[in-house]
């Protein structure tokens, strides 16, 4: 395989002439028509995923007074099937091209989705939430990749995923906000118009697709691509991107508990209303990621990836002191601390399709892409774990266990950056 290198920022006026330009909205007159079909189609199919999935959770313990461990296993069981077949999924993409993966994807979503809304039976939402799971990489990680196949500067690539990254977050602003409104009273309903988005987001896909020659770029490449157990092999000797993988898994854990067993928390105490605190807690995660995004990415132009990832990272780890000392009854407090995680977020999280972006070989992108969604094992973890621990001890041993792995992860980070090309051991 060829040598990849990745930029971490130590090459001073280089790095901070590619940085600000992140931010240099001209750039976007560069994006074709089957990449904005990408980003508005993400916007709105995530607006309408988050407009629902904060009641899942509600759904489970109010109609089918599901346990904590029965809930984090149903979590974990969709998480796992992403996990696994993300690779698969990107080297599909890259061998027979994007557009049947997604469109296929987002089908999948469409039944999924508007399952959850009339099922019946705990059974029927474990297999429905299992394929929301297998559905999420074949849109995803192709979805990256079409960025990278339809722009050739490596700047342009890095403003279209931070873009992509914001619509992402202002559909997680916007959802919560019409779940409130439409959801209370009738929640499952919300799955339904989840589930008819991705539908139209499918046929979107496939109208912009047969009037773009992004296929025709691609399949320039593919000739390029081995069969899947080769890649494989090719993607697992790979240092670099194998420790990345190992430290954002670490991450995702610790994330994940914010998504899956926080709301758990919430809803196994007395506060009133408890689905509105939810969806509060989304609000302001997502808010603070609109707002700070770009503000916080020009404050840290000069600062190379890897860094930026680990401040991040720090502030992660304060956040689970923060949850850990915050009395449950002070809904304020645990705002704050969300305000907190939220920050080491919008820090680190973008930082995480640019590395990959950089790593990948150009006929390997999908696979790259979806390989990375093995570290989604850390979200099928979080809230198997994260269940088990609330019910056995309650909230203190699961705040407690994520510091501590927050500091691992930091660790894993910095040693995971002596691989980069020209970088002393």
């Amino acid at each position: 395989m060829e040598e990849i290198k990745i930029a971490d920022g130590n090459s001073g006026a280089e790095e901070t002439e590619e940085s600000g330009s992140v931010l240099q909205w001209g750039r976007l007159s560069r994006f074709n028509h089957i990449i904005w079909t990408v980003l508005v189609g993400t916007l709105l199919a995530r607006t309408t995923y988050f407009m629902a999935w904060p009641f899942l959770i509600v759904i489970l313990y109010q109609d089918f007074n599901a346990s904590a461990v029965m809930v984090g296993s149903i979590l974990a069981g969709s998480a796992v099937v992403g996990s696994f077949t993300g690779l698969y999924s990107g080297w599909l993409s890259d061998k027979f091209g994007r557009k049947w993966v997604m469109v296929s994807g987002c089908i999948i979503a469409a039944f999924s989705y508007s399952g959850i809304g009339v099922a019946n039976s705990i059974f029927q939402l474990f297999v429905l939430v299992g394929m929301c799971g297998l559905m999420r990489p074949m849109i995803e990680a192709p979805a990256k990749a079409v960025i990278g196949d339809n722009l050739d500067d490596e700047k342009d690539r890095e403003l279209a995923l931070n873009v992509r990254y914001f619509l992402i977050n202002v559909g997680g602003a916007i959802g919560p906000l019409i779940g409130i409104t439409l959801g209370l009273a009738h929640p499952k309903i919300l799955f339904l118009v989840t589930g008819i988005t991705y539908l139209a987001f499918g046929l979107f896909l496939f109208i912009s697709f047969a009037r773009s020659n992004s296929e025709t770029l691609l399949s320039k490449s593919t000739s390029d691509v081995t069969s899947f157990l080769s890649t494989v092999r090719i993607i697992s000797k790979d240092k670099l991107f194998i420790k990345l993988i190992a430290a954002n898994l670490i991450m995702m854990f610790v994330y994940g508990q914010y998504e899956s067993s926080i709301p758990q928390v919430i809803v196994r105490t007395d506060i009133v209303d408890a689905a509105k605190f939810i969806s509060g807690l989304v609000l302001v995660n997502t808010l603070t990621i609109v707002v700070l995004q770009f503000p916080m990415l020009k404050l840290l132009e000069n600062v190379p990836l890897f860094t930026r990832t680990r401040i991040g990272m720090v502030m992660m780890a304060l956040a689970q002191i923060a949850f850990l000392m915050v009395p449950i009854d002070f809904p304020v407090g645990w705002l704050m601390a969300c305000f907190v995680l939220s920050v080491g977020e919008v820090i680190a999280f973008p930082t995480l399709n640019v590395q990959i972006d950089q790593l990948a070989p150009k006929h390997l992108r999908g696979s790259y892409f979806g390989a990375a969604a093995i570290y989604g094992l850390g979200f099928a973890l979080a809230p198997l774990v994260g269940g088990i621990l609330i019910q056995l001890g309650g909230a203190t041993p699961l705040f407690i266990a994520c510091f501590v792995l927050s500091l691992l992860m930091i660790g894993l980070y910095k040693w995971a950056e002596r691989e980069i090309p020209g970088k002393a051991d």
